[in-house]
């Protein structure tokens, strides 16, 4: 059973980090195709109205689908019930923002905010139809199948944004594809899953599941909140442009860092919530996990940094390079993610709520102070602050944990990563060899780019496997179990 679990885990984390790596790539390519298309003031505005959807979209679960996960016996009812509290809530909050919308248009300064919000904001009550189909799936480790809905939304939307962008749409190219991943990935949870609600509906199930879920939903919105924040105030006090330029730089790092967070997530929740009497399993699991993460983690940020100028030069206009500063700043806090992300999820298993939320309320003290500190000296202030963040929520996380998981510490985690750490450096030093060469022999950008990218891969295999890395055998060991077996 132990071993089944551990399989279990390792294989949903390697599907559902696959195709978070494949939806980032795909955003990637999509993302340098339309900053050709549109202008940083563009995805300044978006920036803006984005936000609010992002902060406040936990409200619409409340925490109702992470309880469900760790509810030993679930039936109908609990479903059904979750599913109309949360069409209920969504459609509150989607009235709402549409009705502040010419406040915020006006405080902001942006006039399109009224016309882009009762659009973009139909993404909350599309996707609260999906929040039961989606804790099924990963209540019952079904990574695969929903790995594949998140893949073709992204597909679908992407190619609508572009056409968009390139029909001359402006923002709007955004707005679709924002809007198309959450309507085609409810459609495909829908036609692939056999749930149904049922006319049943219990206010005591409600209340009992509330008890854990508030928690997480304070935890959430809290996080959200200081995630969106700095976006918020650039938007105020800096120009759109600024804004842009920060905003893509985010989100470039985000698309491996955010993505695979959300696959480790989910995965880990659902696994660990099953081994939560048995804290050394919790803790091997744990463990292996975040190897393999920093395995995947150390090399695509710090190559990202390496190769972010080529990148840009290569790719896009020119009028997009302020952004590369940013991009290289916030990646450093993706080197972060991997301890900090395992760490708060053992918190949230082994945990009644209780810590959470005094946690949480240490690590937004901290983040308060560093955000008023930094808002008002500059935007690259901000970007350095945001590290500082992540470097105080991970340490939290991790010193927190280890009162569930006396083995989960500091030193023990450090330990671990530190042969990931010093393969990947070698990879760093080579590619950056490969820039001083190609430089001397003045070979071509893309030449130059395509190297650094194809050989740092190889580099950093090879190194793997030299050095005999636990995660290096762990992946190949996945990959062997989805070979064709020989008769």
């Amino acid at each position: 059973m132990a071993n089944e679990l551990k399989h279990s885990v390792v294989k949903g984390v390697a599907w559902s980090t696959v195709e978070k790596i494949l939806s980032a790539l795909l955003q990637l390519a999509v993302s340098l195709v339309l900053l050709n298309l549109l202008s940083p003031e563009d995805y300044g505005l978006m920036a803006i109205v984005a936000a609010f959807p992002a902060i406040l979209m936990p409200l619409v679960d409340s925490g109702f689908s992470q309880a469900l996960i760790r509810k030993k016996e679930v039936d109908d009812v609990d479903y059904s019930s979750v599913f109309y509290v949360n069409i209920a809530i969504s459609l509150l909050l989607y009235t709402t923002l549409v009705a502040i919308a010419p406040a915020c248009a006006r405080f902001f300064g942006a006039p399109d905010f009224v016309s882009i919000a009762p659009i973009l904001y139909l993404l909350i009550p599309i996707n609260s139809l999906s929040n039961i189909q989606n804790a099924i799936l990963q209540r019952g480790m079904e990574f695969k199948h929903l790995s594949l809905y998140v893949l073709v939304a992204n597909a679908v939307s992407s190619a609508v944004a572009i056409w968009m962008a390139v029909s001359g749409w402006g923002v709007w190219a955004l707005v679709g594809q924002r809007l198309g991943v959450v309507v085609v990935k409810t459609a495909l949870m829908w036609w692939g899953s056999k749930w149904r609600p049922k006319w049943a509906f219990s206010l005591e199930r409600i209340r009992g599941m509330f008890r854990y879920g508030s928690r997480i939903l304070l935890s959430d919105l809290v996080s959200n909140v200081y995630y969106q924040i700095s976006n918020l105030f650039i938007g105020k006090f800096y120009t759109k442009a600024d804004l842009g330029y920060y905003d893509r730089g985010n989100k470039i790092k985000e698309m491996p860092v955010t993505s695979t967070i959300m696959a480790v997530l989910n995965v880990t929740f659902s696994a660990f919530s099953r081994q939560k009497e048995d804290r050394a399993k919790l803790n091997l699991n744990a463990r292996k996990v975040y190897v393999i993460w920093a395995f995947v983690m150390f090399p695509l940020m710090c190559g990202l940094i390496a190769v972010a100028e080529d990148m840009f030069r290569l790719l896009l206009p020119e009028v997009w390079l302020p952004a590369v500063p940013y991009l290289r700043i916030l990646s450093i806090a993706g080197l972060l993610a991997p301890l900090s992300v395992i760490s708060f999820n053992l918190v949230k298993v082994c945990d009644d709520g209780n810590v959470i939320f005094r946690i949480e309320f240490i690590k937004k003290l901290i983040a308060t102070a560093i955000l008023a500190i930094t808002i008002p000296i500059s935007v690259k202030a901000i970007a350095w602050g945001q590290v500082a963040i992540f470097i105080s929520d991970m340490t939290i996380n991790c010193l927190t944990a280890k009162r569930y998981v006396v083995e989960w510490s500091l030193i023990a985690r450090a330990k671990d990563v530190l042969p990931y750490l010093a393969t990947t450096g070698l990879m760093v030093l080579f590619i950056w060899g490969l820039g001083i060469a190609g430089a001397a022999l003045s070979l071509p950008l893309w030449l130059v780019f395509t190297l650094k990218i194809i050989l740092g891969a190889a580099v950093y295999a090879l190194l793997s496997e030299v050095f005999r890395l636990e995660a290096w055998k762990e992946m190949k060991e996945i990959l062997r179990g989805y070979m064709p077996k020989r008769r």
